[in-house]
């Protein structure tokens, strides 16, 4: 990175050990090049003369030239995608939380209890007409999905 790039106020990382460093001040003698600046977590002074190789292994993390002015609505549709990615991690009930359809208590049993348990998932779902056999299928199938386990189902319903 030339040193042009770097002014003062730029957060640089590599100039520190694991530490991200504000520059305060740049200060060229001979072929060498003076950074001052501040560590974002140790608050330490740090003061490195640098050539103009070891300035071009700094990256540049932040500064004046960064902002927020992103997409606001973007942004919160990422997040609630990375929320909903990773939720059923905190939820074991995830996939009947977010469903419309009020489940039955017996369906929450066989789906949590029995079914999603199984190291294959490979089974014959039957039960009595009317029973929620439906309803427990598109759980299981939700809740395989939010786990990332399956991303195809193929389906048969028939008598």
């Amino acid at each position: 990175m030339p040193l042009i790039d770097l002014k003062p106020g730029d957060i640089v990382t590599g100039l520190e050990p694991d530490e991200h460093v504000e520059i305060r001040r740049i200060i060229t003698f001979g072929n060498k090049t003076l950074i001052e600046g501040i560590g974002i977590k140790s608050h330490r002074e740090i003061r490195r003369p640098l050539s103009e190789d070891e300035i071009a292994g700094l990256i540049k993390v932040g500064g004046a030239d960064y902002t927020y002015d992103g997409d606001p609505e973007s942004f919160l549709l990422g997040v609630e995608a990375q929320r909903i990615k990773i939720a059923y991690q905190f939820d074991p009930l995830f996939a009947v939380n977010s469903s419309v359809v009020d489940i039955l208590p017996h369906q929450v049993e066989a789906v949590y209890r029995y079914l999603l348990p199984l190291p294959r998932i490979r089974f014959l779902l039957a039960d009595d007409t009317g029973s929620g056999k439906t309803i427990m299928t598109g759980l299981l199938i939700k809740e395989l999905l939010f786990r990332g386990v399956i991303s195809k189902v193929l389906a048969h319903m028939g008598n």
